[in-house]
């Protein structure tokens, strides 16, 4: 994200970074868990629970963190949201997210049909050409809900779908007078909790990946985005906010059960609103010029954040032939598999890098320029 004054906020990039560590590490850990490597000796337990778990947490961080970027980008772009060009928001987002997109279901379509098993769809109802269509149709969250987990490399496309579903909404959103707006985020960030006790009798991967849940979130962050708009905070209250929203969502992602067992699918608010919080303290901090996150040993973290898309994409490229080869030669329980963990965040970054600097940058930013946009004038990918 930049800021108006055309610095990224550090502390932003930092956010991105980690939910998207943590995904990398979760989706390593179903299959060599981390609570049985040698990194459980010197990890805090809350630490081991977070990556180990907190896949499903870290998307919704991402959902949080989309809702207020694009919001905030919106705003900048068009100076009122009211004043924003449907037109133009959908044809960047197509720019920012189809290059890389179409040519991640080209390739796995080859590999369903002539790659190892693990791309292969097995399962009755699934198929490739019922999998690119849900892709496409932002339903791929309601594809893998009535056939049951799809391949690794696909199934991390239900996120997706949620998150685009309520973005072709977006610009009519913005064009409904404030207060209705407002009232309307506020319900779905509401409705969400309730959407997952109306669902209680679903079968457990439509429950983790329905619409509203996900829709709520990103209105979290929409919210904020336009909250940050109209408060003026102090460096105090920005601070405090940043240190009140870390709590909130610690509890949430470190939680054992214990807060489960006393708040139920309502803990979900904890992360979605601490995530919200600590994103109006780091913007109200770089509006005021201050420095929103350390500079030593954080620049790899940003890029990650940075990298957030593509590494989310790619990384099971990474994560499934690492673990295959420690299974041959290791085993998925040994305590050697810390090896895997330091073997796959650094080759998912550089392949997330690589697609980036090669194809889906240079193809977004080549697309927003054949739509007729100026030099300067585009909005800046999230």
């Amino acid at each position: 994200m930049k800021e108006s004054g055309g610095r990224r906020n550090a502390g932003i990039d930092i956010l991105r970074g980690l939910s998207i560590l943590i995904v990398v590490c979760h989706h390593i850990s179903l299959r060599v868990p981390i609570r049985h490597t040698a990194l459980a000796d010197f990890l805090p337990a809350p630490v081991i629970r977070i990556l180990g778990r907190g896949g499903g947490d870290a998307v919704t961080m991402f959902f949080v963190l989309s809702g207020f970027l694009i919001a905030t980008r919106c705003h900048e772009r068009f100076g009122d949201l009211r004043s924003i060009s449907p037109w133009v928001f959908l044809r960047h987002r197509a720019a920012r997210i189809l290059p890389c997109l179409l040519v991640l279901l080209a390739v796995l379509s080859v590999l369903a049909a002539v790659g190892p098993d693990w791309f292969r769809f097995r399962q009755p109802g699934q198929s490739v050409g019922g999998a690119v269509f849900s892709v496409l149709t932002c339903s791929f969250n309601w594809f893998e809900g009535r056939t049951t987990w799809a391949p690794a490399n696909w199934d991390v496309l239900w996120s997706l779908s949620i998150e685009e579903a309520f973005y072709l909404a977006f610009p009519w959103i913005c064009l409904m007078p404030s207060r209705v707006r407002m009232i309307f985020l506020g319900a779905l960030i509401i409705f969400g909790p309730i959407d997952d006790i109306l669902l209680r009798g679903a079968n457990e991967i439509w429950r983790e990946k329905a619409y509203f849940p996900g829709f709520g979130s990103i209105a979290a962050g929409v919210a904020a985005a336009l909250l940050a708009r109209r408060l003026t905070l102090s460096v105090r209250m920005c601070r405090g906010f940043l240190v009140l929203g870390a709590v909130m969502a610690l509890l949430e992602l470190g939680d054992d059960g214990v807060i489960w067992r006393h708040l139920g699918v309502w803990v979900v608010w904890l992360l979605t609103f601490g995530v919200a919080l600590m994103l109006l303290g780091l913007d109200g901090l770089g509006r005021a010029g201050r420095r929103t996150a350390p500079t030593a040993g954080t620049h790899w973290i940003q890029g990650c954040g940075r990298l957030s898309y593509e590494i989310y994409l790619t990384h099971m490229f990474i994560v499934m032939p690492a673990v295959i080869l420690f299974g041959k030669f290791g085993g998925t329980a040994d305590r050697a598999g810390w090896l895997v963990y330091g073997l796959v965040l650094p080759m998912a970054w550089l392949l997330g890098a690589g697609v980036a600097a090669i194809w889906s940058r240079p193809a977004a930013q080549w697309l927003d320029r054949r739509a007729g946009k100026q030099r300067g004038s585009a909005l800046s990918p999230v």
